[in-house]
């Protein structure tokens, strides 16, 4: 009986244990979207357009990783969060991973940090319901920058790219990558069986999480920033 005991409070310790580890990659991802949305914050002037923010339907945030000789891999995790247009609201992340393969004469290894800003509703439904193929199902482009941006984005345009790298890779592009739903993760972290993309951004079946607040008010913050930005050059002008 004692050992019984003993074999069951250690597997339980490893049981929590495990999922704390578990847990917290996948909090990581949301930090990763923290520090860039908060590097885009830092400079307005090469950051995304407020006008943008307001008019995308959903927001990727990813990390990708690239390496390889002749034949190059890309693969990559993050997030996703969808914006309520009427009622001017972020959903709760959903997690999703994207991959690459590529052929041809490559060399070298680069981390790259991205915002993707879906532009159409279509692209945010594909997206759950499947998989995005980055420049096939969607055009992808590089968005333009700066607070001042008072452009339209062309009604065809399905995502605006924003970020950074780390590293040298000839030839690098984003488009012919794949983003898809990560449903492990989705599960895992959120501890439900069966917990699908759309049930977290469409049917807002969970709250978002305490490890997310901080993103979801970055986002707001932002809006806040360049009004109160706007505000200040037009008293400029007044003067």
């Amino acid at each position: 009986m004692k050992y019984k005991k003993i074999l069951l409070l250690s597997f339980l310790f490893l049981s929590l244990f495990g999922f704390a580890d578990t847990k917290e990659k996948y909090i990581r991802r949301i930090k990763v979207a923290e520090d860039l949305l908060e590097y885009m914050l830092r400079q307005p002037d090469i950051g995304i357009p407020l006008s943008l923010i307001k008019e995308c339907y959903g927001i990727i945030f990813m990390r990708q990783f690239k390496g390889g000789f002749l034949l190059a891999g890309k693969g990559g995790e993050g997030i996703v969060i969808a914006r309520d247009k009427e009622k001017e609201t972020w959903s709760a992340p959903g997690f999703v991973a994207s991959i690459e393969v590529s052929l041809g004469w490559q060399l070298g290894a680069q981390m790259t940090d991205l915002i993707l800003l879906i532009m159409n509703e279509n692209g945010l439904e594909m997206l759950v319901n499947s998989k995005i193929k980055l420049g096939l199902d969607m055009g992808i482009s590089a968005g333009p920058v700066g607070r001042n941006f008072e452009g339209k984005v062309s009604p065809g345009t399905g995502i605006l790219a924003y970020g950074r790298s780390k590293g040298a890779f000839g030839g690098m592009s984003i488009e012919g990558g794949v983003i898809f739903s990560d449903d492990k993760a989705n599960e895992e972290f959120y501890g439900k069986k069966d917990l699908k993309l759309k049930d977290i951004i469409f049917k807002n079946k969970v709250k978002i999480p305490q490890e997310a607040e901080k993103l979801i008010k970055l986002l707001k913050d932002y809006e806040i920033s360049e009004i109160v930005i706007e505000k200040k050059e037009k008293n400029k002008l007044k003067k």
